[in-house]
Parts: C-alpha cells; sequence; structure tokens
C-alpha cells in the first residue's frame, strides 16, 4: 500500500466479524493502521495491541507493563537477528 511517507511492507488482514479485522504489521509507522484503514476508505474506531514481536501480551491489562523474563528476551533477540 502507498502511503505519502512512502510504501508499506505487506501486512496480512483476516476479517474476525463485520466491523472488526486483524492487522499483521511487519513495520510499524506513525498512525499507519488508522492511515492504511483511511487509505481505503474506512475508519478506525478503536485499536488493540495483542503482540509486539513475539511477545504475546495475553492478559496484560490496557495502560500496564510487565518485566520481560529471560525467554522473552531471548525471543526477542532470535527475532531481530533474522
Amino acid at each position: 500500500m502507498e502511503l505519502e511517507d512512502g510504501p508499506t511492507t505487506p501486512a496480512e488482514v483476516s476479517r474476525l466479524g463485520e466491523c472488526e479485522i486483524e492487522l499483521v504489521l511487519r513495520e510499524g509507522r506513525n498512525r499507519q493502521v488508522r492511515r492504511m484503514a483511511e487509505a481505503v476508505g474506512n475508519e478506525v474506531v478503536s485499536l488493540r495491541r495483542v503482540r509486539f514481536g513475539p511477545i504475546e501480551l495475553g492478559d496484560l491489562p490496557e495502560g500496564e507493563c510487565r518485566r520481560l523474563g529471560d525467554d522473552d528476551i531471548a525471543r526477542l533477540w532470535k527475532d531481530a537477528s533474522r
């Protein structure tokens, strides 16, 4: 998809419901999801991140954080070396 700051890398999109999709990005530009939706005539009402790279957020409450464990850090290093 072409945005004003250049083309995006391909994204994976799955329809979860009539008004809900799951979007997997390989890059993270400023307001990218909203800009991609607007480019095809849609509006983003709500966003929820479920994963950051190889790390699943699980039931982490909105606005909260947690310390990464050794296995999380190892997965991040492995993912970064690809």
